[in-house]
C-alpha cells in the first residue's frame, strides 16, 4: 500500500473517531453552568449596594469634530437618577463654541452615572439622550434645531456620537455630526444614607 493511501486512511479514521467520541461523552451546557454557579456564590455586596436609589452629578468639558463647526469645544453639566434596577433619567444644559457658530444645548435622556463593574472601582456614565439646540451662526443668525445620540463613559473619560439638524427662521439649513471626546467627573450619590462614590480608581 502506497504512503499515500496510507495518510487517506488514517485521516478518515481520525475524522469518524472525533464524532463518536464526542457523543459518547457528556455535553457540558455552559449556560446552565454559569447559572448554577450564580446561584451557589449569590450576588456580590457591592452589587446589591449599587442597585440603590441614586442621584448622579456628571460635568464633562471636551472638544468635538463634524459639522457644522468641524472643530469646537463643549462644556456640559447634567443631573441623573435611577431607582437603582431599571429606570433612569437624566438631563442638563451645555453649550458649544466653534469657529462658525456657538450654542447652547438642553439634553434630556435615559441613562445616567452608575457603578462600572471592572476590575478597580470606577465610577462611569452611559446614556442615549435627545438634545434641543439653539445655534447663533456667524452668517445665518439664529437655528433651531434637534439632535439625538448616545455618550458612554468610565472614570475620567467619554465618548459621545450625535446626529441632526438644525433651520433657521431665514429657511438655512444646518447639519449636525459630531464625535466628541470629553473629559468628565461622574459622581453617584446613593439616596441611602451611604456616602457618595468617588469619581474614578480611587473610590473606597
Amino acid at each position: 500500500m502506497s504512503s499515500s493511501i496510507r495518510l487517506i486512511v488514517v485521516l478518515a479514521l481520525v475524522i469518524t473517531a472525533i464524532p463518536v467520541s464526542v457523543l459518547a461523552g457528556d455535553l457540558i451546557d455552559l449556560d446552565r453552568w454559569h447559572e448554577d454557579l450564580i446561584d451557589a456564590l449569590g450576588e456580590a455586596p457591592e452589587e446589591k449596594a449599587d442597585r440603590r436609589p441614586a442621584l448622579g452629578i456628571y460635568p464633562t468639558l471636551g472638544g468635538s469634530i463634524g459639522p457644522p463647526n468641524w472643530v469646537s469645544a463643549q462644556g456640559h453639566a447634567y443631573l441623573s437618577f435611577t431607582d437603582g434596577k431599571s429606570f433612569s433619567i437624566y438631563a442638563g444644559y451645555g453649550v458649544e463654541w466653534g469657529p462658525n457658530a456657538d450654542a447652547s444645548i438642553i439634553t434630556v435622556g435615559w441613562g445616567g452615572v452608575r457603578s462600572i463593574p471592572v476590575a478597580s472601582k470606577q465610577t462611569g456614565f452611559h446614556g442615549k439622550f435627545l438634545r434641543y439646540r439653539r445655534w447663533d451662526d456667524e452668517d445665518h443668525g439664529i437655528h433651531h434645531g434637534l439632535s439625538f445620540g448616545t455618550e458612554s463613559g468610565v472614570g475620567f473619560g467619554a465618548l459621545a456620537f450625535e446626529i441632526g439638524g438644525a433651520r433657521s427662521e431665514r429657511n438655512h439649513w444646518m447639519i449636525v455630526a459630531q464625535i466628541a471626546l470629553k473629559f468628565a467627573v461622574p459622581i453617584r450619590i446613593p439616596l441611602t444614607g451611604s456616602a457618595p462614590s468617588l469619581p474614578a480608581d480611587n473610590a473606597d
